[in-house]
């Protein structure tokens, strides 16, 4: 069989391969001194002390990895041999690579720990050191891992307590840092779960005579058993001829609960999960103390028989079987027994006891029609809104895709209090419910239809979704964003003396000149801002809320702080909220116009400047070539539904919509002035601040080459998701410039750039802000 046991240990594998590779490149001199600690501690000892523990430890291992072979090929077990045979080498093989790679990664300091003549068992490479991965122990730990499932758990203890001593003595006798050693133990995990989830494993789970012995230790003496579908029940007879449910619970059904849990928490923010239970025999224990609850408070769930240990950390549950069946179909339930169903459920709900599966799969139905409750395993008791609330969503919604949203909520209506029923409208949504549930119903838009039925029903008021999805599309970018930054900046920032030391060399008059220009941006955009607004208003005020609109933009991404503030500004000085909306995305889209027609006449001039540091146009074919691509791209993207979707629904009004408020704002001159001249001169004003700060540091780049490398870096970083272009900005600006000046003198002018029309505002912003609040401005 393939246990999901595999699979967590493979995701734990990589885990560990991937942190010793980031432990071995950021803490290698850490590591480098604990293994000169330990040289030192031993160097006492005699020499056969040092070396022949280690070497007798290895040689066990040898030995131990030998006999499993030759035990698998004596007892006929061909397969399991097969599996070793394949996953030891395997392992090894993996582990010479990471050593290759760690060693790459470490500094050179580190590797001449590694040139040493000590007799090892590691791998050497080419130039004749030692490699800090071990064959030997990744592929002892393969070996252990894929024996697990058929040695005996003595044997396994006293194996894996063998290969532990042999990893702790063969670095502390080799005398060379440990940067392989997590990495070695994840290769191991990661062969062993992968051959074996591809050979397949020995089946954990317990059969039917471990399930007689563990049920007849607490007395219930079962004549037939046999396995009921492909899950973890059971169908038995016990002696007194009384049908029986046995749910068996196994090593392989925590780890898929475990994996499962990890799933939902990586999706949704609110998953409702509890911690898991210590272990499977607690988890049958509080199944059957939830059962035994609801049955006191009058609720018809089976019965239980019996609850057991059973196998290797399992547990078993018995109870009376009952005599009928789940509703399959809206033909085989009626409105009566739908209502029997929810009056059984408010009741469960009214002592604060939330089922946790209440799915209708759950619900049997009995040959009088009378529902019964089963499988307890998620219940919850002291439930809060949340439980109760996902519980009624979720029958909600599997009923729904049985007899259809009308009758489901008209049945839920008759016997739930509207209060009660309206705890569940933040829940309907796809995550919070079993995939089950979601598909049956058709997903969102089934839910949709459920929502306004509940809301047209029971008279209620729409009410937001929670937030369910932990990670979006967006939050993604915005990590990858930060990470691609980091990865870059990093290494430039690795000499921050040096820059430090270069940034107080600074020229002061070219420093004061570059703040000038940040200060400049400021009044441009008041003045670019009041000219797409059709009511003349005050400028010292507006000049206000630039200022703290610039400090908004720093703590949110995208430049929706800014965005926010601007608007609620000018509501608060009267101007109507369509008309405000309008007039911020129309300076936006003239900010982008302007900007794109100053990238251009950047291009020409620096196509023709003859410096050392010109530019060149690319030529006519490539120009062709370029126009070609990214008009294919567009068709691509127009031929793709979504993308004319979101353009039909999002761009289109947008652009219209900025079109109308120029042809309005055409028929006066200032403002076009206004808004076209405002933007222009941020723009230039920024450039001008970029260009003080190169000068700063004596750069001799043209300044039409810096202006086209400016704008294009700053367009790059604009689109980053961060706030203000954190981390983006410095890494486009860094990359772009460093083409045609030396690294010594971007890095800290970008940084200098970076000081005066980022970080130094952030005070003044925040003033701003608190001054505009507190006089009801904003």
């Amino acid at each position: 069989m393939r246990s999901p046991v595999d699979v967590v240990r493979l995701i734990l594998g990589l885990g560990l391969m991937a942190g010793g590779l980031g432990a071995a490149n950021l803490f290698d001199s850490a590591l480098l001194g604990l293994s000169e600690d330990g040289v030192s501690a031993i160097d006492g000892l005699p020499d056969w002390l040092q070396d022949i523990p280690a070497a007798g430890l290895a040689g066990a291992v040898i030995v131990a990895i030998a006999a499993t072979l030759v035990w698998s090929l004596v007892t006929t077990r061909f397969r399991r041999f097969i599996v070793l045979a394949i996953g030891l080498p395997s392992a090894a093989l993996l582990s010479i690579g990471m050593g290759e790679l760690i060693y790459d990664l470490v500094d050179e300091p580190v590797r001449l720990a590694f040139d040493t003549e000590v007799p090892t068992f590691r791998y050497r490479g080419g130039d004749g050191r030692l490699r800090p991965g071990d064959p030997l122990l990744a592929g002892a730990v393969a070996m252990l891992l894929i024996s697990a499932s058929f040695l005996p758990h003595r044997v396994m203890r006293r194996l894996t307590g063998l290969v532990g001593a042999y990893a702790v003595f063969s670095v502390v006798s080799a005398g060379v840092p440990a940067l392989g050693l997590v990495a070695d133990v994840g290769a191991g995990l990661v062969v062993a779960s992968a051959v074996l989830l591809a050979f397949g494993r020995h089946d954990l789970a317990p059969d039917d005579a471990e399930i007689r012995r563990a049920l007849g230790v607490v007395g219930v003496q079962l004549q037939g058993l046999e396995r009921w579908g492909s899950g973890t029940r059971w169908m038995g007879t016990t002696a007194d001829g009384q049908a029986v449910v046995v749910k068996v619970l196994g090593r392989d059904d925590r780890s898929a609960d475990l994996l499962l849990r990890a799933v939902r928490w990586a999706r949704a923010r609110q998953p409702g999960d509890r911690r898991p239970h210590v272990s499977l025999q607690r988890a049958v224990e509080h199944e059957a103390l939830v059962s035994l609850q609801a049955a006191a408070h009058g609720i018809r769930t089976p019965t239980i028989v019996g609850v057991g240990q059973v196998g290797i950390d399992g547990g078993v549950l018995a109870y009376e079987m009952i005599d009928g069946d789940v509703a399959r179909s809206g033909d085989e339930i009626d409105d009566g027994m739908l209502r029997a169903v929810w009056a059984m459920v408010d009741e469960l709900h009214s002592k604060q006891i939330a089922h946790g599966d209440l799915r209708l799969d759950n619900v049997v139905f009995d040959s009088d029609g009378q529902p019964w409750l089963i499988e307890f395993a998620g219940a919850t008791l002291g439930a809060g809104d949340e439980a109760l609330g996902t519980d009624i969503a979720e029958l909600l919604a599997s009923t729904a895709a049985v007899v259809g949203a009308e009758r489901a909520v008209a049945a839920a209506r008759a016997e739930v209090s509207t209060e009660n029923l309206e705890r569940a409208l933040p829940w309907m949504q796809p995550l919070a419910l079993s995939r089950a549930t979601r598909d049956g119903v058709g997903g969102e838009e089934g839910l949709a239809v459920i929502t306004s039925q509940l809301v047209e029903q029971c008279d209620l008021d729409e009410e937001e979704l929670v937030r369910l999805t932990r990670v979006s599309a967006k939050s993604l970018f915005i990590i990858a964003t930060i990470g691609l930054s980091a990865w870059f900046l990093i290494p430039q920032l690795a000499d921050i003396d040096n820059i430090w030391e270069q940034a107080r060399d600074a020229s002061r008059p070219w420093a004061t000149v570059a703040v000038g220009f940040s200060a400049v941006t400021y009044v441009a955009a008041t003045a670019a801002l009041l000219g797409a607004i059709p009511m003349r208003l005050r400028f010292w005020p507006a000049l206000g809320a630039q200022v703290a609109s610039s400090f908004a933009n720093r703590v949110t991404p995208a430049k929706v702080g800014g965005i926010a503030t601007n608007i609620r500004y000018f509501q608060r000085q009267g101007v109507p909220a369509a008309v405000s909306v309008t007039a911020v995305g129309l300076n936006a889209i003239v900010g982008v116009v302007v900007h794109v027609l100053l990238t251009l006449s950047f291009l020409l001039l620096a196509s023709g400047n003859q410096t050392d540091h010109g530019l060149s146009l690319p030529s006519v074919t490539m120009l062709v070539a370029i126009l070609v691509s990214v008009l294919a791209l567009i068709g691509v993207s127009l031929a793709v539904r979504k993308t004319r979707d979101l353009l039909r629904t999002h761009a289109l009004p947008q652009l219209k919509s900025g079109r109308d408020a120029i042809q309005e704002i055409s028929h006066s001159a200032s403002r076009v002035v206004l808004l076209f001249g405002g933007s222009a001169v941020i723009t230039l004003a920024y450039l001008g601040a970029m260009v003080a700060s190169l000068k700063a540091f004596d750069s001799t780049a043209s300044l039409a080459v810096v202006g086209l490398l400016f704008l294009t870096g700053s367009a790059v970083a604009n689109a980053a998701p961060t706030p203000g272009g954190l981390g983006a900005a410095e890494a486009a600006l860094i990359a772009a410039l460093s083409t045609v000046e030396d690294a010594e003198i971007v890095i800290p002018a970008v940084f200098l750039f970076r000081l005066v029309t980022f970080w130094l505002p952030i005070l003044p912003g925040w003033l701003a802000l608190t001054y505009l609040r507190q006089t009801d401005n904003l």
